[in-house]
Formats: C-alpha cells, structure tokens, sequence
C-alpha cells in the first residue's frame, strides 16, 4: 500500500451481523453492540469506520452513514435474507470476494470466526493488519459439561478459529479468560493477544430515579434474564428454580430475547417447562425489546439472572450493574467472573443445579440491605468501564500496529 494516511480507515467486518440490528434496533446482541459503540467511539475521535456486513435485506442502501465518521456497508453474498448462523459457513467464500473488491483498508477488524476466515487472505492481499474478534468460542475443554440440546458446529469452525488465532497480527479479546482460551485452545501466540473489555452507556443503563415510570405495573418484584433464547444461555435452570423458591417470596421472571433459527421450538420448551413446574404465571416472555427499554427493564427489577453455560464476558451483567441492580451468574463460565465480582456487584452460584439457584435467588430476595448494597457498588463498577474507554484502548493497540506496518 501507499504511505499512511493522517486519518487510517477501519473496517470493521462482520459476516452474520444482521444490518437491522445497526444502529440498536431490537435485540442487537452482545457482539453487535459492541462493534457498534467501539465504531461510534472510534468516529468521535476523529477516525474513519466502516461496519462492513452481509446483505441481509434487499430494501437498505449498499452504503448508510451511521454517525459522521462511521458507516454501514452491506456486500452481496448469498441470499438478501436472514440465514441461520449454523448455515453461514457456506457463504465466506462469496463475503470473502465481495470484501477482496471493496477499497482497500488500512486496518481491517473482523467479528467472530466466519467474517476472520473470510478477511484474513484480503487484507493479506492488501497487506494490511487484520485483527480478529471472537466473540464467543467453540473450542471446548474436555470434560466441560455442555448444554443438552446444543448443535453441532459448523463443520469448520474449530479449524477457522485456530486459523485466525494464528495468522491474525492481533487477536482482540473482551476478557482475561477469553484471552486464556485463544492461546490455549486454538492455538494463538499470547504476544499478539490483546484483552480489551468492552463498555456501557452509563446514561442509558442508569439506576432508577425518583419519578421513573416502572417497565410495567404490578409485577415488581421480578428477575431479568435477557439474550437469545437458546440452550447455551440456560434459561431453563432459572425457570426450573423459580417452582423451588418459596411463594412468600416468589417473583416473577421476565424473558426479553427472541428465539434462534438454530433453535424454533426452544421458547415453546421453556413454556412448558414452566407450566410443568407449576409457574406458568410467573415467568413473562416479551421478545426482543429497543435497548431503552430493556435498560428501563432492568432498573426495576430486583436482580438480572445469567446462568449461561459459557459468556465471553457478559455485556449484559455489566448492563444490569449499570442499572444498579444486582446479579446472579454462573460460576466458572469465563468472563462472567469478570464482569460478576461475587460478593461485590452479584452473586456467583456453582454450576447449574436449580436448586442451588433457588436457594442463592431467595437468600438475595429476603436480604434488601444486601441487594442494595451490591446494586449500588455494581454501579461504582460500571462507572468505571465506558465505551470511550474501551475506543481508546483499542485504537492504542491499532495505533502499534499501523507504526509497525509504516
């Protein structure tokens, strides 16, 4: 390439990320927000982003500014419609031509393992640096205990994954146990592994104030447990402990997260496993809702709930603590460790025994002094981890590795 410019372009690339879901619309997803707030962040700075994705609607525009500074790029691979992620493997090699004849980038960024094997060879091609983001993992221990239910992976995944670990000038990751995973599991050097936790809107995600509407009258007091509705995520054990708390103390469980196509009969499982568990009336699905209202879903509630199986980190732990409410996660799965500090903004229960998350629920419930107390103080956490913060950090990190090209 020729000398660098005063102001690099970065793409941000991104095979699965469904462009409805940019700029927050409905339930963007963990990976997809913080791809989109990093970009935001990057753009106030004063660099240039483009989140480049797959056509997934044949009615948005090829290109759609965002912000000054960041904007969305749809490449033609494969059908305009929504493909279940299990089936996207079989459209890197058209993202990856697609991608090879855009402009070049300075510096190209890939989310999650597809959208790395796709871009890697193209910013090869364009000998610039390519920096990968996983997002989340298939490499397993063994031994690690996974969710009944789950699909087999894509047949390439696991290789993909050590791919991009290995060839990548910079693998970026959101927690100290990710970073842990990516050299261990596939394969990556820990000189070129980065960790770079992502942030929260402390404006959005606030604690509530005097003179707030509640989410809804008449439910208080309620949980919240929010993501895709898959077996990974494990809200079924909360569901199965909500029968085992006493109904003195009893509260209501709301489900914010749409289904996944891997997964269409899941919701209607977790249906009946309520009713088989006598609590029908207690458990509340509500889809996917705009990220203002699951933050004004969150602050009313007494705790969030992340029993999942493995997080990366859990954005939506740092969400809730940002909203000053306590929250109940799974030990041992990553970076909720991280992002949960047990005994400090929430409570961390070992394994997935629903009896143990009924006992760990009702002993936060009957104790308002200690769920205040851990609301508050997860707050103070939040405070400290802004999306400016998190920009900064990886532009540090792009900024080494654009000297190191130059």
């Amino acid at each position: 390439m020729g000398p660098m410019t005063s102001s690099p372009r970065i793409a941000f690339v991104s095979l699965h990320t469904s462009p409805t879901a940019v700029p927050g619309t409905g339930d963007a997803g963990g990976m997809n927000v913080v791809e989109l707030h990093q970009g935001l962040e990057l753009a106030a700075l004063g660099h240039t982003v483009e989140l480049i994705t797959r056509r997934s609607d044949p009615d948005l525009p090829e290109v759609t500014e965002i912000a000054p500074g960041l904007t969305l790029r749809q490449v033609t691979a494969g059908p305009a419609e929504i493909v279940a992620k299990s089936q996207q493997e079989a459209l890197i090699g058209e993202f990856s031509a697609g991608l090879a004849r855009l402009e070049p980038y300075e510096i190209v960024h890939s989310q999650h393992w597809m959208s790395g094997v796709a871009a890697l060879p193209v910013a090869q091609q364009w000998s610039v640096p390519h920096v990968q983001s996983y997002h989340s993992i298939a490499a397993q221990r063994i031994g690690l205990p996974l969710s009944e239910g789950e699909p087999p992976e894509s047949p390439g995944r696991v290789a993909g994954e050590a791919l991009v670990a290995r060839e990548s000038d910079l693998v970026v990751a959101v927690s100290r146990a990710e970073a842990a995973t990516v050299v261990e599991r596939c394969g990556g050097d820990a000189e070129r592994v980065v960790v770079v936790p992502p942030g929260v809107d402390g404006e959005m995600f606030r604690p509530v104030r005097v003179g707030d509407e509640p989410w809804r009258k008449g439910i208080a007091p309620y949980l919240v447990f929010a993501a895709r509705l898959q077996p990974l995520k494990a809200p079924d054990v909360v569901v199965r402990s909500l029968g085992l708390i006493d109904p003195q103390v009893r509260p209501r469980l709301v489900i914010a997260g749409d289904g996944s196509p891997d997964f269409p009969t899941y919701a209607q499982q977790l249906r009946d496993l309520a009713s088989g568990a006598g609590v029908a009336d207690s458990v509340i699905f509500v889809g996917s809702l705009p990220r203002p209202e699951l933050a004004q879903l969150l602050r009313g509630a007494s705790a969030a709930v992340v029993p999942s199986y493995s997080e990366t980190f859990g954005l939506i732990a740092l969400e809730a603590e940002s909203c000053g409410i306590p929250v109940v996660a799974a030990r041992g799965s990553g970076g909720l460790e991280e992002s949960v500090i047990d005994g400090r903004t929430g409570v961390l229960v070992d394994g997935h025994d629903p009896q143990r998350w009924a006992e760990g629920l009702e002993s936060l419930l009957r104790d308002e002094p200690r769920r205040s107390l851990l609301g508050r103080q997860a707050r103070s956490f939040a405070e400290q981890l802004t999306w400016r913060r998190s920009a900064k950090r990886l532009w540090e990190h792009y900024d080494r590795l654009l000297g190191g090209v130059a």
